[in-house]
């Protein structure tokens, strides 16, 4: 079983720096969460969440939720986080999945960090069928996105999810729902990922840099 308990006490002391570093808000989105976060969840709202829905939450996500914090005061109520923020949990689980959003969060997910654009342009063909039907067409939507949880918005069409389960599972993908190839980003979980969010700030690499997305390159390739 996997101890979290070291990495969060950096990112909380990480949170309280990036917040002393970036004091004018310059770093995209931090004028809408104000690197606040509300109080953590207790261990049964967790539990209420996995039941109601049939899952199992990425560990790395519930030592987030357990010890940081859930939500806060930006959009949809995120709390501090890449681009406007984290969402509370449960908080627009039907961002990908608009039908019977609990039916597919429990299904595998089939989307991995070695999808091509092929292999994307495979998975979307339905699109081009004329002839199916409303119900057909979102079910096959719910297919591509079974198995990832929506926990944030970027702006436009984009939002970050995380995969509940199977090999990825704990990872944080970068999703447009205009029907782009979805994008991995590079850390095994979500903690890892929140953390360089947190250090790129530090660094001052997000504030003189406040249009660079963070989380689809690295900094040590630009």
């Amino acid at each position: 079983m996997l101890d979290f308990s070291k990495q969060i006490i950096r990112i909380e002391q990480k949170l309280a720096q990036a917040r002393n570093t970036d004091t004018d808000f310059r770093v995209f989105g931090a004028s809408s969460h104000n690197y606040q976060i509300n109080q953590p969840l207790q261990i049964k709202d967790i539990r209420a969440f996995e039941e109601k829905y049939s899952v199992l939450l990425p560990r790395c996500y519930q030592a987030f939720l357990l010890n940081i914090g859930n939500g806060g005061n930006s959009y949809q109520d995120s709390g501090a986080g890449p681009f406007y923020g984290i969402y509370p949990l449960g908080r627009n689980i039907n961002e990908l999945i608009h039908s019977n959003p609990e039916v597919f969060l429990k299904e595998k997910c089939i989307l991995h960090p070695k999808l091509t654009e092929e292999d994307w342009d495979d998975l979307n063909k339905f699109m081009d069928d004329e002839n199916i039907s409303d119900e057909d067409y979102y079910k096959e939507v719910a297919k591509i996105y079974s198995g990832i949880l929506p926990i944030g918005f970027q702006g436009c069409s984009a939002l970050h999810a995380i995969v509940l389960n199977g090999t990825h599972k704990g990872k944080v993908i970068n999703v447009d729902k205009d029907g782009s190839k979805p994008n991995f980003t590079f850390e095994n979980n979500f903690l890892d990922w929140y953390e360089r969010w947190l250090d790129e700030i530090i660094s001052g690499h997000l504030i003189k840099a406040p249009t660079s997305w963070f989380g689809y390159g690295r900094k040590d390739e630009e």
